[in-house]
């Protein structure tokens, strides 16, 4: 349960082998009673995310076992995979990104509406601001939790439970391992703590670093024929 001053007490970490997930569990305010589950491929909670018996047995199960009083979704496939075509990449992409995660955060939201109270943080991507020749097919993904997540949050008012967006832009991780960096690039730790930052913050979204909302305004206005040479660098 929630203490006194809103430290979560029960974490349910969905993607429990991401970096930035375990970075934003680990910089969380101490708190010596806190349960952190790790809901992963393996382990107790087992899940393969793209199995939706699965996600509603590990939800069920989560809840069932108490309360939930924050569940961090750190979940993601860049869908570059050498040894698939681009189609089955963007398939597995789209299972892991949207159709996996949405259903989530839907089963989640219900249950932590019946126990009113209780937070979720959602991992988006900067890629989700506009369709860029390199990753369109992934930011397409990101895209459409974005949106949903946005909607969920609106739908959840009133209910005791708040839901926030977490938009990094390139971060170093083993996940972009072998890639170049893009301008802007953090580190997993650095992604952490705007991960903490944006449980706390008034604002459904917080980008990670925050430079990033000023480049997303720029990257929208952006005339296109512009946008295709910059793009194209």
């Amino acid at each position: 349960m929630l203490n006194g001053f809103k430290n979560p007490g029960r974490i349910a970490l969905i993607g429990g082998s991401s970096e930035i997930g375990m970075a934003i569990v680990t910089q969380l305010p101490e708190n010596k009673s806190r349960q952190v589950i790790l809901v992963d491929r393996i382990g107790e909670y087992a899940l393969d995310v793209t199995d939706k018996a699965g996600r509603e047995r590990v939800v069920a199960r989560l809840f069932d076992e108490g309360d939930v009083d924050l569940v961090v979704i750190a979940v993601g496939l860049l869908g570059n995979n050498t040894e698939l075509s681009m189609a089955d990449n963007l398939v597995a992409a789209m299972e892991v990104n949207y159709v996996g995660t949405v259903h989530l955060l839907e089963l989640i939201a219900e249950r932590m509406k019946k126990q009113a109270h209780g937070q979720i943080l959602a991992i988006s991507s900067f890629a989700q601001v506009r369709p860029r020749p390199d990753n369109f097919r992934y930011g397409s993904t990101k895209a459409g939790l974005d949106f949903y997540a946005r909607g969920l949050a609106l739908a959840l008012d009133g209910t005791g439970v708040s839901l926030k967006i977490l938009r990094p832009g390139f971060v170093r991780s083993k996940m972009t391992a072998g890639m170049d960096n893009a301008p802007f690039a953090i580190t997993v730790q650095e992604c952490g703590s705007y991960g903490v930052r944006a449980l706390t913050s008034r604002r459904l979204v917080t980008w990670a670093p925050s430079l990033l909302k000023y480049v997303a305004f720029v990257f929208k206005s952006l005339p296109p024929m512009i946008f295709r040479k910059i793009s194209s660098r």
